[in-house]
Order: C-alpha cells, then sequence, then structure tokens
C-alpha cells in the first residue's frame, strides 16, 4: 500500500460545540424571493447529545449547511427548506417517539433519520405506515427493504460494504487469519458482529473470540487479554462510540500488544485520538474510509468536496475532529432528497421516490449513489478504502489514504 498524502486544511480547532438547537424547529435560511411560499418541511433525528454526539453534531452541522445553501440559490421548486429537529440523545425509545411526533403532528415531507442503526430500525415502520419519504443514516443491511419499506432509502453506505472492505483487508492485505471480534452491545454492534462472522465464514473461516460489551463499560483489559490469550493475530472493533473504541486502543497499547485494530470508521476520528494514553497508540490501527478523502495531485480534495468545504470555512473548525465522513453524511441527505424532488418536481413521496430510481447517479460530496426499485442502499463500493490512522497530521488537517 502506498500513502496519499493530504493536504492540512489551515483550519483551526476548538472545542466542539452543539450545533444550534437540540429540540424543536429550526427553519433554514428562506431568502426573500421565496419567502411567500409554502416552505418544504425536512424533518431531522439525530443523537446531537449522548454517546455518539461527536459524529451526530458533525452530521447535524453538515445537513444544516447544505439547507443553507439550497435555501440561498432559492429553495426546492421555489420554495423554502426547514428543518424540524429532534435530539434523541442516542435513545431508541426517544428516537421513537419523535418519529411519531414528525410524520404525525408535525407533517414533515420527508424524515432524515435517525443517525444511527439502533435507533433507526425501531422507526422504520412508523414512518412507512405514515407514507413519508425515509432518507436512512444506518448502515446494517436491515434497514432497507424496498418490497417492505418501497420509501426507505439509505444515505451512506451499507455496513455490508465496510465489513467486506475491513474482511479483505485483513486476510488478503495484512495475511490474518486469527481473528477477534469486539463490538459493542448496542443493535449496530451485534449485527455487525454477525456480518463479519458471515464474511468469513464465507472464506472458511471463524473468528477465535468475540466479545459483546455494553460501550459505557470504563475498562476492556479483560476483554483485549481474553483476545490475546486465545491467539488473536488482528482485532476487528465495530462500535460508534468514540469512548469506547478509544478504550479499546488504550487496552492494547498499554499492553504493548502491538496487533493490528481494523473496524469502524469512527476510530479514525481524532476525537479517539484525545483520548488515547499516548498518540503512539493509534499505531498499526485501519479504519475503513472513503474515496472523497483522497486529493488529487494538486493536493484538493473531489471538486465537490472542496467547493463545500471552502464555501463554509469559517465554521467547519469545531467539526473537523468527526472527519469528512461524518457531516459529509449530514450533506448526503439533503442533497439525495433534494435531487429527487428537482426531477419529480413534486414533494410527494411517492414520486420523489419514483424520482430517486431513475436518476443515474447522484453525485454527493459523501459519494456516488445510483438508486433501482431494487436496490435503495444506492452506495457504490468503490467510495470505500482503508484508512490509516496515525498517519494524520498532528494539528488538523485529514489523514493520508491508504487505498487497499
Amino acid at each position: 500500500m502506498s500513502g496519499i498524502k493530504i493536504r492540512p486544511t489551515g483550519i483551526g480547532r476548538r472545542q466542539a460545540m452543539l450545533g444550534a438547537a437540540t429540540a424543536g424547529l429550526v427553519s433554514g435560511l428562506a431568502m426573500p424571493a421565496i419567502a411567500q411560499n409554502k416552505p418544504i418541511r425536512m424533518g431531522w433525528i439525530a443523537a446531537v447529545t449522548g454517546m455518539f454526539a461527536s459524529n451526530a453534531q458533525a452530521q447535524d452541522w453538515g445537513f444544516r449547511m447544505t439547507v443553507q445553501d439550497i435555501n440561498e440559490k432559492g429553495g426546492l421548486l421555489g420554495r423554502p427548506v426547514e428543518i424540524v429537529m429532534r435530539d434523541s440523545a442516542a435513545d431508541p425509545s426517544k428516537a421513537v417517539s419523535y418519529a411519531k411526533e414528525l410524520v404525525y403532528n408535525e407533517n414533515i415531507d420527508v424524515l432524515c433519520g435517525p443517525i444511527n442503526s439502533g435507533e433507526a430500525l425501531p422507526t422504520l415502520g412508523i414512518v412507512s405506515g405514515a407514507k413519508k419519504l425515509h432518507l436512512i443514516g444506518g448502515s446494517v443491511e436491515e434497514l432497507i427493504n424496498p418490497v417492505k419499506y418501497p420509501l426507505g432509502f439509505r444515505n451512506l453506505n451499507a455496513n455490508g460494504q465496510w465489513i467486506k472492505v475491513a474482511v479483505k483487508f485483513m486476510v488478503e492485505d495484512l495475511k490474518k487469519n486469527r481473528i477477534a471480534i469486539i463490538n459493542d452491545n448496542t443493535g449496530y454492534g451485534v449485527l455487525s458482529r454477525d456480518k463479519v462472522t458471515e464474511f468469513l465464514t464465507a472464506r472458511g473461516m471463524k473468528p477465535v473470540y468475540t466479545a459483546t460489551v455494553d460501550p459505557n463499560k470504563p475498562d476492556v483489559t479483560d476483554e483485549l487479554l481474553k483476545a490475546k490469550d486465545a491467539g488473536a493475530d488482528v482485532v476487528t472493533e465495530w462500535s460508534n462510540a468514540t469512548g469506547f473504541v478509544a478504550r479499546l486502543v488504550n487496552a492494547r497499547g498499554e499492553q504493548n500488544w502491538n496487533v493490528p485494530i481494523v473496524g469502524h470508521p469512527t476510530i479514525l476520528q481524532e476525537q479517539v485520538a484525545k483520548l488515547l494514553g499516548k498518540r503512539a497508540y493509534w499505531d498499526n490501527v485501519y479504519g475503513v474510509g472513503y474515496r472523497h478523502e483522497v486529493v488529487d495531485a494538486q493536493g484538493r480534495l473531489p471538486e465537490n468536496v472542496q467547493s463545500f468545504m471552502d464555501k463554509h470555512k469559517d465554521s467547519i473548525g469545531p467539526y473537523m475532529a468527526a472527519g469528512l465522513p461524518a457531516f459529509l453524511q449530514g450533506n448526503a441527505a439533503v442533497t439525495i432528497y433534494a435531487e429527487g424532488v428537482r426531477k419529480a418536481g413534486d414533494t410527494d413521496s411517492f414520486k420523489v421516490a419514483a424520482a430517486l430510481e431513475s436518476i443515474p447517479m447522484i453525485n454527493a460530496p459523501y459519494g456516488p449513489f445510483i438508486y433501482t426499485a431494487k436496490d435503495h442502499t444506492g452506495f457504490q463500493d468503490e467510495g470505500i478504502v482503508l484508512v490509516n490512522a496515525n498517519a494524520q497530521l498532528p494539528n488538523g488537517g485529514y489523514p493520508p489514504v491508504k487505498i487497499v
């Protein structure tokens, strides 16, 4: 593998701040020319507090900036876009309650989120029953079923795409065959564990050790030592909780056990690095990432990514620690919906769904999406690469990407 340099942004870091208003109605910037028209109301559920907050706050920022950009250009179909946002605080019961409120009481045109799989799963039937278009921000395969939920579209890749790339990397590139799986006990973590096991089974392999752990557990040394005793030569982790992931990396470092750790994109976040006992503990750590993080020979990101970041350089600083995928996922939810509305010429959920299935490709900054009547994930495999965590620049910027 060869490293590809990523240029620094030059944007200073500062304390991450909570996005505007964690609950209630938040309006996009309606320009005077569109103020007289009935707004398009986008429901938005994101866990901007709680254990997934660092990701969600960045996604929330990306979502809001994209709505702002649309409104500055005249809105959608000449109508302003409003955001009706609720903070689920990583609580599935709150996500369910808010989904009901938004689709029935607030009469939104589309629901975006929840943005993690454990919260999104129990909302599917609610949104489908209300016949609302649903942009789903979770990655587990079970979230997407075009027959059962014809109005549900994913605005990121499927978890199986991440895991397929990660397993290939461990087995074919790192040449490891004694794999330990450590995941959190959320619905997402358990489903990810099962998917890793499925891909290993297809290769005639099985994990030497598995552990499903409460992400709030203060010390995971015991799990690391059991993986070591089982003879593991690589650990794969699946959790979106930065604190849990950092404790796992710390435990390995404190035991001076330098096996690779390969896993969820969260492991690449600067928020994880800040929680490490030593930055060197991030050595030999890899996470799945995206081609939109790769710069060209002139040191620039893909044009649609670079232009979004350049436009919002004055406010992007607090969210850089979560990485590009987080705020570009928030952007993707809005971008995909907007493309469907423009093609349909209407906000009717069924018309927008049909439009999304007919668009040849939506080239969102997050990556390329091609939806069909049978595929409502849409994200293309070639958009995923492996990222070496500790190649990051110490004072900001992007991690160099190692393409596998």
